[in-house]
């Protein structure tokens, strides 16, 4: 603060010779005239003094028959002064104090911690229906407000805190972590009916009337679980219907039809090693591409830009990158034997995998490869078991109204 005092008055740096020194610091301190960074050097004291002191020391010079030298002249009066004449670089000192000004009244980055289950783009998503946006004007956002709606939106959050801090607004959350979300309305009456044709290998009923067993045929659409339950009065005869929802874990075994088929020429690009770069920017939906014209008819291009990026979740549009094209051209290849076989059975595994990640059973495999007229065929039948089913709602019969009878008195 005390070097800024004297910047912002301005002082002079001088070289001070003098018979006597002992006497002109002397009648400095008595008429208080500050002096600092005093060094003897050359036979001579430097030091600095303020504007204000330097025009009084012309009657002390005069009493110790004393020379002073200027070396410098430091501060804001002799910078404005020696700049004086430009405008430009104080119009635009004075505008850019006047939109950081502007810009400091806005929230630039929203910070938020603690949130495990709930990502930080929903929660800045729920934010923007608030009006909260990066940009918005800092007396808008209302801390305690914002805090109550985000414990509604997010039931979950035990606690919230929210308070602007320069351009940041950070939100602290805590999270219930045994939160279990509200229970879906239980299902209405319905029945399990089968979406494959093929023989039940198992089958595990949880609710309903099981109508189909372990062994059975069934097909497409044949119901295996019905949703009406009987209810036996003490007779042991039926006196009523009740209706629930049907549910089962049924496998079924039936057999997939498979069939692939591709030519056994193709063609590939071969890179011919040629490539030229270039540069990208990107402003929103303009873009400006930076490269040098290619004789090139076939190529690929490769591009990786990075955006802009003023906070860690305020991004701007504008990227920029490089780009590069590598030229190719189209070769005609054609498969052997051999390689046509190989890449028609990697094809099968790749699907055989994908049933088996789904949960799907395979029990054999009848699939022939062939080739004839420059075509390499798979086909055949696959054995699987899979699980079958799906509940399909019933209506459920109204009770007719009992009528009142006339009791005679």
């Amino acid at each position: 603060m005390q070097d800024w005092k004297y910047y912002s008055k301005g002082y002079v740096r001088i070289r001070v010779c003098a018979p006597s020194p002992e006497r002109f610091l002397n009648l400095c301190s008595y008429h208080k005239i500050q002096v600092w960074n005093l060094v003897y050097r050359e036979q001579a004291y430097e030091m600095n003094v303020t504007i204000a002191g330097f025009y009084r020391l012309k009657g002390i010079c005069r009493k110790t028959h004393s020379r002073i030298k200027i070396l410098g002249k430091y501060g804001l009066p002799f910078f404005f002064y020696r700049n004086q004449k430009r405008k430009a670089f104080f119009v635009g000192f004075f505008l850019g104090f006047l939109l950081l000004c502007l810009l400091s009244r806005h929230i630039w980055n929203i910070h938020v911690e603690g949130n495990v289950h709930n990502s930080t783009q929903s929660i800045l998503k729920y934010l923007e229906e608030l009006e909260v946006r990066h940009g918005c004007l800092k007396n808008e956002v209302d801390c305690a407000f914002l805090a109550e709606k985000l414990r509604e939106e997010f039931p979950d959050f035990t606690w919230v805190s929210a308070k602007i801090s320069g351009s940041r607004l950070i939100l602290e959350v805590q999270e219930n972590e045994t939160y279990q979300h509200e229970k879906e309305e239980e299902p209405g009456a319905s029945d399990f009916i089968s979406d494959k044709s093929g023989i039940i290998v198992s089958m595990i009923t949880r609710s309903g009337t099981p109508v189909k067993k372990t062994g059975d045929l069934c097909k497409k659409g044949e119901v295996l679980v019905r949703g009406q339950l009987d209810l036996y009065n003490d007779n042991k005869e039926i006196s009523g219907y009740a209706y629930t929802h049907a549910d089962a874990d049924v496998y079924v075994q039936h057999d997939l039809e498979y069939y692939h088929a591709f030519p056994m020429t193709y063609e590939k690009p071969v890179y011919t090693g040629e490539k030229k770069k270039g540069y990208v920017f990107q402003a929103g939906s303009y873009y400006l591409t930076l490269k040098p014209k290619g004789k090139w008819q076939e190529f690929d291009t490769v591009t990786r830009l990075t955006q802009l990026r003023l906070t860690e979740n305020f991004k701007l549009p504008v990227f920029w990158g490089t780009s590069v094209d590598y030229a190719y051209e189209k070769q005609t290849f054609t498969y052997t034997e051999e390689e046509a076989k190989a890449r028609a059975l990697d094809k099968q595994k790749a699907l055989l995998k994908t049933l088996e990640e789904k949960g799907v059973q395979i029990l054999g495999n009848r699939v022939k490869i062939g080739i004839q007229k420059g075509v390499c065929t798979a086909k055949g039948t696959l054995a699987v078991v899979e699980k079958a089913g799906q509940q399909v709602p019933v209506q459920i019969p109204q009770e007719p109204a009992e009528r009142n009878a006339d009791v005679d008195e």
